[in-house]
C-alpha cells in the first residue's frame, strides 16, 4: 500500500493534529505536516518549513520546490477523497502557475479534488504564505485512477 496512503488513512481515524508527514523522505525534508483532511470535501491542508536549502541563486524558492508542495496537496487530498476506495492514482499532468517569488519560510499548501470520474481524478491547489496568506503558485492536476493489483 502508498505510504502517503496510510498516513492518511490514519488521520482520518483521528490521529492527533497536526500529524508530521513521515511517510515521503522528500515530505520530510520539506518538514512537511498534515493539518487537515475532508474526505466528503477531498480537501488537505499541508504544512511545509523551506530553508534555503530549497532556493536557488536569487534567494527565493525553486520552482520545482514549489511545483513540489502542490502536487502534494493534490495527492493528499485525493488519497482522502478515495479512503473508502480501494483506488490508487498517478499524477499524469501537472500545471504550476508561479505568480511570484516566494522567499524561505513557512507554506501552507491546500488541496481540493474538482471531480471525480470513473477513470480520471480533476484537483487543483493554492500555495500560500502562511505568514501573510500571499498566494505564491497554483496548479492544477489530472490522476488517472486504478484498482490496485492484488
Amino acid at each position: 500500500m502508498n505510504t502517503d496512503r496510510t498516513l492518511v488513512l490514519e488521520f482520518l481515524k483521528g490521529s492527533a493534529r497536526p500529524l508530521p508527514i513521515t511517510s515521503n523522505p522528500l515530505a520530510c525534508a520539506l518538514r512537511g505536516e498534515l493539518i487537515e483532511l475532508d474526505a466528503e470535501r477531498g480537501t488537505a491542508l499541508l504544512a511545509f518549513a523551506l530553508d534555503e536549502r530549497s532556493a536557488q541563486g536569487a534567494g527565493v524558492l525553486q520552482g520545482g520546490v514549489l511545483a513540489t508542495l502542490l502536487d502534494f496537496a493534490m495527492a493528499f487530498a485525493a488519497h482522502a477523497r478515495l479512503a473508502r476506495a480501494e483506488r490508487e492514482f498517478a499524477t499524469a499532468t501537472l500545471t504550476v502557475n508561479l505568480l511570484r517569488p516566494a522567499p524561505v519560510g513557512r507554506y501552507l499548501a491546500r488541496g481540493r479534488v474538482v471531480r471525480e470520474g470513473r477513470k480520471l481524478l480533476f484537483a487543483d491547489a493554492e500555495l500560500t504564505a502562511a505568514s501573510d496568506a500571499t498566494v505564491v503558485a497554483t496548479a492544477s492536476a489530472v490522476l488517472p485512477l486504478a484498482v490496485p493489483d492484488r
